[in-house]
């Protein structure tokens, strides 16, 4: 390999090592809170290391609500692990569905809707605004 191209495989591997993206203090302390959801930001922190977009793109993907194919605004969290918008989860529950959207485990008639308050704070901070037009 001559000099100069290991300069510059040399200088690649730097910018590599330069794109991990370090969580903000406050970002850490609201993901660690959110317990409920524990597994699914394990699998987000994964993307850190190939930058801010790479981890940003991965939390969309893993909190994307799966009727209405967005950010879930005002979270709910259900036993079986997934998340789904409130006013989404209301809209199956009046057309008398009453499982969960993503795997269609009974939820029950009588389902306390409680909004998981600490992915709701978790992705307001993520993503500023996201809930604006909703």
């Amino acid at each position: 390999m001559n000099c100069s191209l290991k300069n510059e495989v040399s200088n690649c591997s730097e910018k590599k090592s330069k794109i991990r993206y370090k969580l903000e203090k406050e970002a850490e302390t609201l993901i660690k809170a959110d317990i409920a959801n524990q597994k699914y930001w394990e699998d987000c922190k994964e993307f850190l290391e190939k930058g801010k977009k790479a981890f940003l793109d991965r939390v969309e993907e893993m909190f994307l609500c799966i009727c209405c194919r967005e950010i879930v605004f005002e979270p709910i969290t259900t036993e079986c692990s997934h998340n789904i918008c409130k006013g989404c989860l209301r809209r199956s529950f009046n057309s008398d569905v009453f499982q969960c959207p993503s795997c269609r485990a009974e939820l029950g008639k009588s389902y306390s809707m409680n909004v998981n308050e600490k992915l709701a704070k978790t992705l307001l901070y993520l993503f500023p605004g996201y809930n604006l037009d909703r």
